[in-house]
């Protein structure tokens, strides 16, 4: 039985909400001050009695000039890193438990999901998957909508690599039948049936939950992967490209693949949009992904490859576990 990792995700993320709350609290004070500044000077030019008493006091000038040029000075220094409402960038793979921990709390539980071979969504909702069997989380309703890429078809990404004749260092790019198999058997097939153990022993364990799972294979290469957690939040992250070597077969294999995990471009490897953003750009460019994922998702229920790589790509029920109630 697989063991849970460590949790803490959740803890983050609202010490983030925090700080952005705290964030919009200050920006909140400093208008106001600024406002008040500006009506009492505005007082003071207009109304004589009102400028005499103020003038009487200092209160225009003095240390509560300094106080209001520090917080000018805290605004102006705040803007350049504030954080936009509805944006997350996330590091490391890792950083993605938190969202998903926070998106199976909800009754209703969607997660949808366009990549190569679905290691990393794996890797992301594994724990919280088994605390939904183990009961220590209770959703009621779990679909997963899954697209990866047709591995049965020639590709050029990860392809092979052979040096070019002359000696220049060069080398081209073609199709490598032994790495999609590779990938066919040791990724795609791999995380299918570890997930769908995953939902079986949820049926068995916590047959209340109703499950709803379907994998669907895309003519796409592996350029992207999207994740969308609950119809609100979009995580979008590109794979990277190097050249790699692997063993297979008794011989070594050159070849130019798709990178999941090697490469970081600047500082994210993720980005996430949520559609109750405060901003309209952030929600269109959710909804935008979410838009692009049905396309994609609706296109493929007709269109389908000649050999899919996964033949039983809905997830039925083991027998004699029954249906939810």
């Amino acid at each position: 039985m697989p063991t849970r990792g460590p949790r803490g995700h959740g803890q983050q993320s609202a010490l983030a909400q925090l700080k952005q709350r705290l964030s919009d609290m200050k920006s909140g004070i400093v208008k106001g001050v600024l406002g008040a500044t500006a009506a009492l000077g505005v007082a003071a030019e207009l109304v004589e009695p009102v400028g005499d008493a103020l003038k009487g006091q200092q209160f225009l000038g003095g240390s509560f000039a300094a106080v209001v040029a520090l917080i000018l000075f805290g605004a102006i220094s705040d803007s350049s890193d504030r954080e936009v409402s509805g944006v997350d960038v996330y590091g490391t793979l890792g950083e993605l438990g938190a969202p998903a921990e926070e998106a199976f709390e909800a009754r209703h539980v969607r997660i949808y999901f366009s990549g190569f071979t679905m290691q990393t969504l794996h890797d992301v909702i594994r724990d919280r998957l088994i605390e939904v069997a183990d009961g220590s989380l209770r959703p009621k309703r779990l679909t997963l909508h899954i697209i990866v890429a047709h591995l049965n078809s020639p590709m050029n990404l990860p392809g092979a690599l052979a040096a070019v004749p002359g000696g220049s260092g060069d080398v081209t790019f073609t199709d490598s039948p032994v790495n999609r198999e590779r990938m066919r058997e040791d990724f795609t097939l791999k995380y299918w049936e570890s997930l769908r153990s995953l939902l079986d022993d949820i049926r068995r364990r916590n047959p209340r939950v109703d499950i709803e799972c379907e994998v669907r294979e895309s003519p796409h290469g592996p350029q992207s992967k999207l994740y969308i957690l609950n119809e609100e939040r979009a995580i979008y992250g590109t794979y990277g490209i190097m050249r790699s070597t692997f063993s297979r077969g008794g011989a070594e294999h050159e070849i130019l693949d798709a990178a999941g995990f090697g490469i970081k471009h600047g500082d994210a490897r993720y980005i996430g949009w949520n559609v109750r953003s405060r901003t309209k750009s952030t929600r269109q460019v959710a909804n935008y992904h979410m838009a692009w994922f049905q396309n994609l998702w609706d296109v493929l229920e007709t269109v389908k490859p000649t050999v899919p790589v996964i033949t039983d790509p809905v997830w039925q029920a083991p027998r004699g576990t029954g249906s939810a109630t």
